[in-house]
């Protein structure tokens, strides 16, 4: 059993986030080590994401911006489409993050992981590999983390950064196992077919789901689509997954069939997406949650992993200005917390009107969407876009 050091912070979860945290919270002098139960965290998932602008200046505080940068490829724009092609809307994103001073990439996981993965090393941050945390319990000198394997590890604090199905939080919260939100389909494919250049673009189906595509800087092109009832139904009943999804996309716009079609059987995932309800209380004592822990969130606006690498700079922040530590991670949630209530409501209600099925209903929204004031959607980006590390007065 390790000892335990006034600043040592045990975290629980080798992804974006916890790998993040841990570069944060070591650059705030903390001793830092983290436990990730898979064997391999840096395995090429065969997704994709939308870094957005606010991730990357929040990893210019950990000395990764740049990179990140360099890896991805840079969003100037995102278009919205209907089923036939016809636009919707469009938010000019590197219009915006000129205003902001930031740029917004699309970038493999798979890369950003390698990238967090990286720097850990270069910082020295043990990262145990294949290695669960079963639970923790509180002691006179912090926390005591029982690990899944028998070990018992001692620290200052604790970060439950183990994702929506965190053991962390089910002990902590005790509000039962996450909720599946939808089950998208992706992929990416070996070319663009004729992709958009530097844009996220995304289409609503006619009875619901829809799907999106980003290109990446390696030629290659991340796809998503949004299962319906009907075509959930077929992959419940072990329909071939891409001939369903193609079934599916048969007359949108180009070139999401080209995309399924050239994507190798075998990279395609399919996998739900969890969320979590809103936990009135991330933490007690020596103990917090980060990331998919803390609000596990649909994928409408991509920003999961973008609040998670958030949460992890404003912890680093706050360690690196209290020295209780235990008092830090009470900052930290509470300079989170109005951040996250905010975004959580817009995505949530964006995330209802995307899974209309009715004909009607789904004419209706796009309808009310392409008459929506584009100023008031350009400020609510704005707003998503912008990470201040500023302490609230």
């Amino acid at each position: 059993m390790a000892a335990s050091t006034g600043r040592r912070v045990l975290i629980a979860g080798g992804g974006i986030g916890g790998l993040c945290a841990a570069l944060a919270a070591h650059g705030a002098g903390a001793e830092v080590v983290v436990f990730e139960r898979t064997d391999d965290p840096l395995r090429e998932a065969g997704t994709a994401f939308n870094l957005w602008g606010n991730a990357v200046t929040a990893l210019d505080r950990v000395g990764l911006g740049r990179e990140v940068r360099d890896a991805g490829d840079p969003i100037e724009r995102m278009l919205l489409r209907d089923h036939r092609g016809g636009l919707i809307g469009e938010t000019p994103i590197a219009d915006i993050g000129r205003r902001l001073g930031t740029t917004s990439v699309n970038i493999r996981r798979s890369e950003l992981s390698r990238l967090l993965y990286q720097a850990c090393v270069d910082a020295d941050i043990p990262v145990h590999t294949g290695t669960g945390c079963a639970g923790y319990r509180e002691t006179e000198k912090g926390v005591a983390l029982q690990l899944a394997d028998g070990r018992v590890e001692e620290g200052a604090v604790l970060v439950g950064a183990d994702g929506a199905r965190s053991t962390i939080r089910n002990q902590l919260v005790g509000d039962g196992d996450p909720l599946a939100s939808s089950f998208p389909i992706r992929g990416i494919a070996r070319n663009g077919h004729g992709t958009d250049p530097n844009t996220v673009t995304m289409v609503w189906g006619p009875r619901g789901g829809g799907a999106g595509c980003w290109p990446l800087a390696d030629g290659t092109v991340s796809w998503t689509v949004g299962a319906t009832s009907p075509l959930k139904r077929r992959l419940d009943a072990g329909d071939d997954p891409k001939r369903a999804v193609l079934d599916f996309v048969a007359g949108f716009p180009a070139p999401f069939h080209q995309l399924i079609e050239s994507t190798p059987s075998e990279r395609i995932v399919v996998s739900p997406v969890l969320v979590r309800e809103t936990a009135e209380v991330w933490g007690s004592g020596p103990v917090t949650l980060l990331g998919d822990a803390a609000h596990a969130m649909p994928t409408v606006f991509a920003q999961g992993a973008c609040q998670a690498v958030e949460d992890a700079v404003v912890l680093g922040a706050e360690l690196a200005t209290n020295t209780d530590p235990v008092e830090a991670l009470r900052a930290y949630e509470a300079r989170r917390k109005p951040r996250i209530d905010w975004l959580r409501k817009r995505i949530f209600t964006l995330d209802k009107l995307q899974k209309f099925e009715n004909r009607l209903m789904c004419m209706i929204r796009n309808f009310s969407t392409r008459k929506a004031p584009a100023d008031k959607s350009v400020r609510s980006w704005e707003q998503m876009l912008t990470f201040d590390l500023t302490p609230a007065s």
